[in-house]
């Protein structure tokens, strides 16, 4: 098989930005790496802070272990008391840093805080995660905010943004601000514990990489572990969403994956993907309902 069950080293620990990084964006990059390394440091938190009040047009506030942001949008009209994580809860933060105009997501993520499901949970998914509800997604509860910021994958997936608010860790803060894609501290292992991160969170960073790059945005990768593993479905997973943004970001995301050794590098990637991937295309969970008919047309037999 091409790649499945595949534990592969990674040669790159890191993978630059297209361009080299502005002054604003290296500084929040070296505050967020000097924060992540020092679990507990107060002097360098209070550092990260004053960086983040002295660049943010909306003065955050300090709450518990996160900060808040006042929600400037809310486009989707989402109903009081739900709210967004992932991509749209993104997009709510760069709005807020007033850092690019904010994209429309790509797919809704909704949340809740609580301890125990409503009766209107199912309805407001099914409103706003139409297809993906079919498919098994669910409001998820946040039943404690502080233990759910620092339980995600990637520092930038550190956000919320429910009701009139939205809620971000320091260092989701400072990577978005930097355009740096790295493990959480919870994945990202320290001197005495390996990093935990996932073959499909490295995927999703190659990903996330592509949407940017192909946005003209200036993102870069790092913290990646030496060693990972993923297979076929989860290849197939992301090249389908990377689909959803267009052809050329599933070019860009196949062509990371390749920088990064995590698939062999062809001179048509796409091609070589689809025709590796196939056999997970058809059936009633077919893996890949947003890959244009075309695109398969050199794989028919």
């Amino acid at each position: 098989m091409w790649i499945q069950g595949s534990t592969l080293s990674i040669s790159q620990q890191a993978l630059l930005a297209p361009r080299a990084p502005s002054p604003l964006q290296s500084q929040a990059h070296e505050l967020a790496t000097q924060l992540i390394q020092s679990y507990g440091a107060r002097h360098i938190a209070h550092m990260a802070l004053d960086f983040v009040h002295d660049h943010s047009p909306t003065k955050p506030t300090l709450v518990d272990d996160h900060l808040t942001f006042p929600l400037l949008t809310n486009p989707l009209s989402i109903p009081e008391g739900y709210g967004v994580k992932g991509g749209a809860a993104r997009e709510s933060l760069v709005e807020a840093l007033t850092l690019n105009a904010p994209r429309q997501p790509r797919d809704i993520d909704l949340v809740r805080r609580g301890q125990h499901r409503a009766p209107a949970d199912d309805a407001v998914a099914r409103q706003f995660m139409g297809r993906d509800f079919e498919l098994g997604a669910r409001v998820e509860l946040i039943r404690n905010l502080d233990g759910y910021l620092t339980s995600r994958d990637l520092t930038i997936n550190e956000v919320v943004a429910i009701d009139s608010t939205i809620h971000a860790s320091l260092l989701c803060v400072l990577d978005t601000i930097g355009q740096v894609i790295r493990p959480s501290r919870y994945r990202g292992g320290t001197l005495h514990r390996k990093p935990s991160l996932h073959g499909q969170s490295l995927l999703k960073m190659a990903r996330l990489y592509a949407e940017g790059t192909c946005s003209g945005e200036n993102w870069s990768i790092t913290g990646i572990p030496e060693e990972v593993s993923f297979s076929e479905f989860d290849l197939a997973v992301h090249l389908n969403k990377a689909f959803q943004r267009g052809r050329p970001v599933a070019d860009t995301f196949l062509h990371t994956c390749e920088l990064l050794s995590l698939i062999p590098a062809s001179n048509d990637r796409v091609r070589h993907a689809l025709e590796e991937l196939e056999h997970l295309r058809h059936g009633e969970r077919g893996l890949f309902p947003d890959v244009p008919e075309h695109e398969w047309g050199t794989q028919e037999r």
